[in-house]
């Protein structure tokens, strides 16, 4: 099937902002290993409405930060934001050259899960960076939790990206590739991340108001089935049902020599 599986409506863009407060108490520290340095140029993949846009400019404070995204809705939510100082331009991240010089940085989070073949990904984005340049990687290794509407949403979602030929808990998969040719490996870890359980629910309900009828189109999950998960997970994101869930995060730096 191929595409992208949680869309770019407005929906989506609300959804992306509730996952960028979830996730920055993890990425920030990653980020903030490699600050304080004189980047010139910034590249964020897959940028969306820019909120991982504006992380990266308030951490590594460069000196120029662009953001590339297929979707010309979030390019447009993301320059009319005001807030970075930033550029934004609609571009497919899978082709190379990127519209911009070579770069001293470039960022990704959470986007090779949706793509079929994220070794040949980081190949090509390997190829973008200036000498000394940095690549840093952020996807899913694995999430943990016992709650019954959660575990059952994170099923759904990994089937309905199994069916488009990605990967949810693609982490360990990027941790055996070998290192992009040119780059060497400079960091490589775990992160671990415990938010709320209503938090996560909050955020898992409205990914699957997003997917809701392309799971139901695609075979994924019958709409009834998936009526009753929403219900499930609005009982937690309100605190009715209790539960607890952690992420594994893997976080992946490589360096041009």
């Amino acid at each position: 099937m191929g595409g992208y599986a949680f869309g770019d409506s407005a929906a989506a863009a609300r959804r992306l902002a509730l996952l960028a407060q979830v996730f920055e108490p993890a990425t920030r520290p990653f980020l903030e290993r490699f600050a304080g340095h004189p980047y010139g140029l910034v590249v964020d993949l897959g940028c969306g409405p820019g909120h991982s846009t504006g992380l990266l400019a308030e951490v590594l404070a460069p000196g120029r930060i662009l953001g590339l995204d297929q979707s010309p809705s979030f390019v447009a939510l993301a320059a009319g934001s005001g807030s970075p100082p930033a550029e934004f331009a609609v571009h497919d991240v899978t082709v190379v050259p990127f519209p911009c010089p070579p770069a001293n940085l470039v960022f990704c989070r959470f986007l090779l899960s949706h793509l079929p073949d994220p070794g040949a990904a980081l190949a090509a984005w390997a190829t973008q960076l200036a000498p000394g340049g940095l690549l840093l990687v952020e996807e899913v290794e694995r999430i943990h939790t016992g709650q019954p509407a959660l575990r059952s949403y994170l099923e759904t979602a990994a089937a309905l990206l199994a069916a488009r030929g990605h990967t949810l808990e693609v982490g360990a998969r990027l941790q055996r590739l070998p290192d992009p040719p040119g780059l060497v490996r400079r960091h490589d870890r775990a992160a671990p991340l415990a938010p709320a359980a209503r938090q996560a629910a909050r955020m898992f309900g409205q990914n699957l108001a997003v997917w809701r009828d392309d799971a139901v189109g695609s075979g994924v999950a019958p709409g009834g089935e998936l009526d009753r998960l929403a219900d499930d997970l609005a009982a937690v994101a309100a605190g009715r049902v209790g539960g607890t869930i952690a992420w594994e995060l893997r976080q992946l730096a490589f360096q041009r020599g």
